[in-house]
């Protein structure tokens, strides 16, 4: 391997090690601190630091602005994982551990390239956000600061891609309602209401109204029951009341207060409890920054890139919501949120070199 490549290695192993998971504050702070030590020394780095609800963020910009050319987002935060998983393993040109492929691999090539960019003589307008809520909404990172007024003209997502483009994913929405019954002695139902019948009747109807996707390619809203919880632990007893949560993933043809109306009429005498919604990721894939970034990532790997849609959902759709082009371009992986996940070292090689010829185009 040569020097990129070992550094590069080197970044992310040290990063896996860090448990930076949603409910260990201190290591989501310890890595930032790990991030913004390695930049520490550099000249003509602007460096800001900022933190919500336990939720730290860096944000570092090569010109004194708060509002760059170009923004480079990634994520330190992982999903729950078993020790082992925190424990990075290097073999057969790859890297193991849990977040090696979402996304501290690329967290690696963002640290790098900050580096390599602020010593030219001429540093080139780009901003780097690194946040630590993504796996769990982003809200206290990017969406925070977009709200406190960093902005840019074009966002790049550093979230696994295997090169391809993502340029557009779903807006999400969780609700949750409460079915009201009355209680009364399994032997004896008519004394009772039992919510359950209503409950299964509702799930029915939405199941009739969004009908599940059956693959990748089937691209249409989705309104999946995820937890239901019913009764008070008595096997004898009809239940007071029932609890449905639906996870939600609504394409640009509809909307989360359409999806709630159609909730409302399936069930019918139901409460709601909770409504959570974020927008979708929407970018035009034939904007001239996007076309000269797949004309670059061919020029590296040979072949056109893959442009898709994805079911879920990136920071990249806060900065889309407002109108700024966002897109997401990241390493070659596999085993996302899984025991076995894994980032190609190489590709973490090939992902800085299209970055830095993009940077040089503007």
């Amino acid at each position: 391997m040569n020097d990129l490549d070992l550094e590069l290695t080197r970044l992310t192993c040290d990063l896996i090690r860090f448990e930076t998971i949603a409910d260990r504050p201190d290591q989501l702070q310890a890595a930032i601190d790990y991030v913004a030590t390695y930049l520490a020394n550099i000249p003509k780095v602007h460096l800001e630091r900022s933190s919500a609800n336990d939720k730290p963020a860096l944000v570092v910009t090569l010109q004194p602005t708060r509002s760059p050319r170009l923004m480079i987002n990634g994520h330190l935060d992982v999903v729950v994982g078993q020790a082992n998983q925190f424990i990075p393993e290097v073999r057969d040109g790859r890297i193991y551990g849990r977040g090696s492929q979402d996304m501290k691999g690329s967290i690696a090539v963002m640290m790098r390239l900050i580096r390599d960019l602020a010593q030219r003589p001429q540093p080139p307008d780009i901003g780097f956000q690194f946040v630590t809520d993504e796996e769990i909404g982003g809200r206290q990172g990017t969406g925070r600061l977009r709200d406190e007024g960093w902005r840019c003209d074009f966002m790049l997502c550093l979230e696994p891609t295997d090169l391809g483009i993502m340029f557009e994913h779903k807006g999400g929405m969780w609700a949750q309602l409460r079915i009201p019954g009355r209680a009364a002695h399994g032997s004896r139902p008519w004394e009772g209401d039992n919510p359950i019948y209503r409950l299964t009747r509702g799930i029915q109807t939405i199941h009739e109204r969004y009908p599940p996707p059956v693959g990748p390619n089937d691209w249409r809203t989705s309104v999946t029951p995820t937890e239901i919880r019913v009764g008070a632990g008595s096997r004898n007893q009809v239940p007071a009341e029932a609890l449905v949560t639906f996870d939600i993933r609504w394409t640009a043809d509809t909307t989360p207060e359409a999806i709630q109306a159609d909730l409302a009429v399936a069930f019918p005498d139901a409460e709601f409890v909770s409504v959570m919604a974020s927008a979708g990721l929407r970018t035009d894939p034939e904007h001239p920054d996007v076309e000269r970034i797949a004309d670059i990532i061919e020029r590296h790997t040979g072949q056109s890139p893959r442009f898709y849609r994805e079911h879920f959902a990136t920071d990249a759709r806060y900065y889309s919501h407002i109108g700024v082009p966002a897109i997401c371009l990241g390493p070659i992986g596999a085993g996302l949120h899984s025991a076995e996940e894994w980032v190609d070292i190489a590709s973490l090689t090939t992902l800085y070199h299209i970055i830095t010829d993009y940077i040089d185009t503007l």
